[in-house]
């Protein structure tokens, strides 16, 4: 797959611009970032394919479509119209972490009790997440990574509990190599919601509690970008009150 890529332009006098790029979960939450950061800074949440799985190895295939630089029909846009992004906030991991049917070639999850494969092991994952920052460095925004939330127990078990952790230690030495700074999306999720109480619904864990998660990517634009920060929320004050209690979170 080619990636055409462009040097960010410089915005005078415009709000920052912003893409999201993320699994169901961020899908879900970043639209709380957009409705906070309203005319402060343009934050788009990316689009994935639809029927895709959106995990790394995915994320390559179809990271001209996720950057805006090929529309749904596989054909380039035009230099002119493509966008131009000050900051691209990622996170692949939960669609990769999954457990799958194995050796076949469309994706269908199946529990780790009944066979399922997980759907992308350590090593791909870092050789994808290693492609992926080369890539995204290349378009000259500022790249930043976001961990992994945190996996519970649920019925259906077709996550492993605390795989997280080790993908996120992964992530974070790849992150390392190419200088991209890491929003730590695991250590607020998991002060935030009961990692004790099952997963509301089969799936784990695209629910947090029915608790919203977008603040931290609402943090790091306005620190980025020098934006006059908002309140804080309550749940802010809950993940910081919990994890004092707690003591540091290891993700």
């Amino acid at each position: 797959m080619v990636v055409l890529v462009l040097p960010t332009a410089a915005q005078d006098n415009k709000p920052p611009r912003v893409l999201v790029i993320g699994d169901a979960v961020y899908s879900q939450h970043a639209r709380g970032v957009t409705a906070a950061l309203k005319g402060r800074a343009d934050a788009v949440i990316a689009t994935w394919p639809e029927g895709v799985v959106a995990n790394s190895t995915n994320a390559i295939e179809h990271l001209g479509l996720l950057l805006g630089y090929v529309d749904r029909n596989s054909r380039p846009v035009p230099a002119d119209k493509r966008p131009k992004w000050d900051m691209i906030h990622i996170n692949v991991g939960l669609g990769d972490l999954i457990h799958r049917v194995p050796d076949l070639e469309s994706f269908r999850v199946l529990p780790i009790h009944a066979g399922g494969e997980v759907a992308t092991g350590p090593e791909q994952y870092r050789a994808n997440l290693d492609r992926l920052m080369g890539q995204l460095n290349a378009t000259k925004a500022r790249v930043v990574w976001a961990s992994t939330t945190p996996i519970r127990h649920s019925r259906s078990n077709v996550f492993e509990m605390g795989s997280e952790m080790k993908y996120n230690a992964v992530a974070a030495e790849v992150m390392a190599k190419h200088r991209v700074p890491i929003n730590d999306m695991y250590a607020f999720a998991k002060h935030l919601i009961n990692m004790e109480k099952p997963a509301g619904h089969g799936a784990d864990p695209f629910s947090f509690d029915k608790k919203p998660i977008h603040m931290p990517i609402v943090r790091q634009i306005e620190r980025a970008f020098g934006l006059e920060a908002m309140p804080q929320t309550p749940e802010e004050k809950a993940a910081k009150e919990a994890q004092a209690d707690q003591g540091p979170t290891q993700g």
